[in-house]
């Protein structure tokens, strides 16, 4: 059998995606939401997941980009620049986990149940990072953890997206014995991440169409094109896009006919293993 799990990121970061995140979610075939607790309208978000009575949360973790609970200046940089530092030994994992568990305490504070985790940018499939996450999740009851890999290949030969494509596979090979060992849940597959920010129709029609008996996360980036976004959240830029694939009549006729059924993530903690 196929399940679909189709997960929204972002939901938090601003205002106009939140609103992009709530139209994909009543409209379309999006089932789970990840929301960041360091994004600018994370207060809006809260209030998106009370009047929606959103049981499906994951914890979208941030090191990078967004403003850091605590304040810290390591943390406020690109997954470039976040590397770099981190593999220098400037940020340890002990300022890792505090802000992780800074943030979880933030959710937690406002009432969010979260039942999985990932993270921006998926920065957790760092070998040495991916333990704290780890950590952090046992620490604080979740139950399952996002595991990228195995993406379909890129659509365009692009030096950007063989890059992203040879990361992926490089870091899932590394992580795969770690998360098998940590006794948390995870999808059988992934999708998406290289696709990010213009998932369009022809694209999710494709992976419709190849999807493998199992459980499968498909990863999306739904919104509006507010100001903020086109300012400060340009890998956003195609999330109207995303949005129109994501509450069409195509993609969600194709789920039918491919025998896909659509699933929320609570459904799958709840399979029989």
């Amino acid at each position: 059998m196929k399940y679909l799990i189709v997960t929204a990121d972002d939901l938090g970061l601003t205002k106009s995606i939140n609103e992009g995140i709530v139209k994909a979610y009543q409209e379309g075939i999006v089932k789970s939401v990840s929301v960041i607790s360091t994004g600018e309208a994370f207060e809006d978000a809260v209030k998106v997941i009370n009047d929606l009575k959103l049981e499906e949360i994951g914890a979208h973790m941030a090191l990078t980009e967004t403003r850091p609970i605590l304040n810290s200046s390591k943390f406020h940089k690109n997954h470039n620049e976040f590397f770099f530092n981190w593999s220098l030994g400037r940020i340890s994992p002990e300022d890792i986990y505090k802000e992780l568990t800074a943030q979880l305490d933030l959710l937690k504070k406002a009432g969010v149940k979260i039942t999985h985790i990932n993270s921006h940018e998926h920065i957790h499939m760092i070998p040495g990072i991916l333990n704290i996450f780890i950590k952090a999740a046992k620490e604080y009851n979740i139950p399952a953890i996002r595991y990228p890999r195995g993406d379909r290949p890129p659509k365009r030969f692009a030096v950007g997206e063989i890059y992203k494509s040879f990361v992926l596979s490089y870091f899932s090979k590394r992580t795969e014995s770690i998360l098998k060992k940590s006794g948390l849940l995870y999808t059988d597959f992934f999708l998406g991440l290289l696709d990010g920010g213009r998932l369009d129709e022809d694209i999710l029609l494709e992976m419709f169409k190849n999807l493998r008996d199992g459980v499968t996360e498909i990863v999306t980036h739904p919104g509006f094109l507010g100001p903020e976004v086109l300012d400060s959240y340009f890998w956003h830029i195609g999330g109207e896009t995303e949005l129109f694939a994501l509450t069409g009549s195509k993609v969600r006729n194709a789920a039918k006919l491919n025998n896909i059924k659509l699933i929320k993530y609570q459904e799958f903690l709840s399979m029989e293993r």
